[in-house]
């Protein structure tokens, strides 16, 4: 949902594009983010390393005894983690995994991950040379840059303080978050966020039974795990004691909700990645993608919502039903799902800075038709927990989607979920799924208002107190069935 003012009645709209801002600078970010579509590799484990463009040469491979290791004599007091560097090989993952430990990011030979003081000297003495980069696990403000051949090392230093160099690689604590990113781009740097700690993962086993009757995810979302969520997001960056933060696109509490993400995502043993992107203003935005694998991926099916938020006061802009109610319900699954061997894949996509012009959706959809992601259908979850007209539920799509709002009334009616369905086939009403749609992917809108609905949405007032999470679960629990029908292996596969 968007600001008032240029919106289009009767639904959410676009902010205008920020006044002032030069066209050099936008081209710049243009370039910068269709050389990142053109090849960033996501962050998993193992890693999938992409052919890096031509302004960004390979990382030169080091060997163990190119790459100095911290003194034995050394104390190492970092307690609560330490953030590592070692050489990519079976060797140190096998280390790692003995350890219970595995990559937070691998590039190019070698990777980094956060280990425990206790495990530094088992580690080098398991796989060689280990290099202690921070004597803490906290990544918030760790970004990882590449720099092109002949690069001043200058630049570098301006970004932030550097805490580790292993070729053309650098691993950087910048200064504030999200950083300005427009002169790096200039320069053919390739930047991008250091994900957050591997965290134990919920899921003790990798055995999942096949999805073949949806009577086994009927009742399965958690309202429990849906309050929890939309009160950890509402608080993000929060540090006065009432539970009330910011995830605006530009705020430190954005960057944290996106760790947070990536972090209960990777609990569930769901493979993870950032895609970055740069915003009208020159900032570095993370949109959080995560995928369950699927039996034939000839087909894959998204669910997405955005998890920015935005306020008449910004450093106060909790945006629980608006959306951390989405985000919630997209978590839960997520979680759900996690659990089951599938059909198809399916896709988590939490976009960024939907509020000011609904610019991530737009990066991860040019970025999936790039790649040829065969996206077959998608569900966009947005304010879905507000009880002002009741049960009632608006799907909204175009005549690519019919099938998709079709279902859902199905399954509406043959499970009892008691929806009010609105259903459209409205242009005027102007959300992330608009943007999937103008890519080429079937995708409906599923929200419980649109804008000029409430006079809570967008102020600080859109708190958990104002959500009914009964119907942030049954919306939830439609979609997820929605979901389910599309990647149910048949019986008789």
């Amino acid at each position: 949902m968007r600001l008032p003012g240029h919106h289009r009645a009767g639904g959410l709209h676009r902010l205008p594009l920020a006044i002032g801002a030069s066209v050099a600078l936008l081209l710049v970010a243009i370039v910068f983010v269709v050389t990142r579509l053109d090849g960033d590799p996501p962050r998993t484990t193992p890693p999938a390393v992409a052919s890096p463009v031509a302004a960004v040469p390979t990382l030169a491979v080091l060997t163990r005894a190119a790459i100095p290791a911290a003194s034995p004599a050394a104390p190492i007091t970092c307690e609560s983690g330490c953030l590592i560097r070692m050489v990519d090989d079976a060797r140190t993952r096998d280390a790692l995994e003995a350890r219970g430990l595995r990559a937070a990011y691998a590039y190019g030979g070698q990777l980094w991950t956060m280990a425990p003081a206790r495990s530094v000297d088992r580690l080098r003495a398991e796989s060689g040379a280990v290099t202690v980069v921070a004597d803490s696990a906290e990544t918030l403000r760790l970004y990882v840059l590449r720099t092109p051949e002949g690069t001043d090392e200058a630049i570098v230093r301006e970004t932030g303080d550097i805490l580790d160099h292993a070729g053309n690689q650098y691993i950087v604590r910048v200064p504030s978050v999200p950083p300005p990113v427009l002169a790096l781009a200039e320069a053919g740097i390739w930047i991008e966020k250091l994900p957050p700690a591997p965290v134990e993962r919920l899921r003790l086993s990798d055995s999942r039974p096949p999805l073949d009757d949806l009577a086994d995810i009927s009742g399965a979302i958690a309202q429990e795990e849906l309050r929890s969520t939309i009160l950890e997001l509402q608080a993000s960056s929060s540090s006065d004691g009432t539970g009330v933060g910011t995830r605006y696109y530009a705020s430190t509490g954005n960057v944290m909700a996106g760790e947070y993400l990536f972090q209960r995502l990777d609990a569930y043993g769901v493979r993870v990645w950032y895609e970055e992107f740069i915003t009208e203003d020159g900032l570095l935005a993370l949109n959080v993608v995560a995928e369950l694998p699927g039996q034939d991926p000839s087909a894959v099916y998204v669910v997405l919502c955005h998890y920015d938020t935005i306020s008449d006061s910004i450093g106060a802009a909790p945006g629980a039903d608006d959306n951390a109610s989405g985000v919630a319900g997209t978590l839960e699954i997520a979680r759900v799902l996690s659990g089951y061997t599938l059909r198809h894949p399916v896709r988590f996509f939490f976009t960024n800075v939907e509020e000011v012009n609904l610019q991530g959706v737009k990066a991860f959809a040019a970025r999936a038709n790039e790649e040829g992601t065969p996206i077959e259908g998608a569900f966009n979850l947005d304010a879905i927990g507000s009880a002002q007209h009741g049960s009632q539920l608006v799907l909204n799509g175009d005549e690519a989607s019919i099938r998709l709002e079709e279902l859902l009334i199905e399954l509406n009616d043959a499970y009892g979920l008691g929806q009010d369905l609105l259903v459209r086939q409205n242009p005027i009403i102007v959300a992330d799924d608009n943007f999937m749609r103008e890519a080429g992917f079937p995708t409906i809108l599923v929200a419980r208002e649109l804008f000029g609905w409430s006079s809570i949405v967008h102020t600080p007032g859109d708190v958990i107190e104002t959500v009914d999470l009964e119907n942030v679960q049954s919306a939830t629990q439609l979609i997820l069935l929605g979901v389910g029908a599309l990647v149910q292996i048949p019986v008789d596969a």
